[in-house]
């Protein structure tokens, strides 16, 4: 018979924030947009309101955000204004349809950081999407060339770009965006 011991006192979480910007426009040198990630040890996830993710402009406007988030972080400080990790978009839809090699990694952490934050607004990829986003990731887990994989499974560049645009698609309609004037 297995029994789970609870410890006491329980042990303190080491609860941080991570400010990540996304550049979605290939003639910009740095993200338009960010959100704030909070990571409690075992897990992390984007910051919150009503099942929807908050971005906002500017990382001053990171701390309206957190003020906003009902999940969870909202009295978490210090709110960063460095960034940590820039999700970058167009970079990694142009490693899925030109490149051989995801050199710097952005097509990687672009998958990983979507994943992340379609688990929190609980949507589904659909599997077709899915199998393509799952191969490639754990291909480039091990290795940053690609296209050998994609040769090899048949899948195609144009499949892995409609997956990565379903997923920019499906977080962008279930975010909700700080005014940089007010909190909303």
């Amino acid at each position: 018979m297995e029994s789970e011991l609870v410890t006491f006192p329980p042990k303190t979480l080491n609860r941080e924030l991570y400010l990540i910007g996304f550049r979605l426009d290939p003639g910009e040198d740095g993200p338009q947009f960010y959100t704030l990630i909070g990571d409690e040890g075992e897990s992390e996830r984007p910051i919150m309101r009503g099942g929807r993710l908050l971005l906002f402009r500017k990382p001053i406007d990171g701390l309206k955000a957190l003020m906003a988030s009902d999940n969870g972080f909202s009295d978490l400080r210090p709110v960063p204004t460095e960034l940590e990790l820039l999700c970058d978009i167009s970079g990694a839809l142009y490693v899925a349809n030109a490149e051989e090699i995801d050199a710097e990694g952005v097509l990687f952490e672009m998958i990983a950081v979507f994943d992340d934050l379609l688990r929190a607004i609980r949507l589904n990829v659909p599997p077709e999407y899915t199998a393509v986003l799952s191969q490639v990731a754990e291909r480039l887990a091990q290795n940053p060339e690609f296209a050998s994989l994609l040769t090899r499974k048949q899948l195609s560049r144009e499949k892995l770009e409609d997956a990565l645009m379903w997923c920019v698609g499906a977080v962008a309609v279930k975010s909700t965006w700080i005014d940089d004037r007010k909190v909303q």
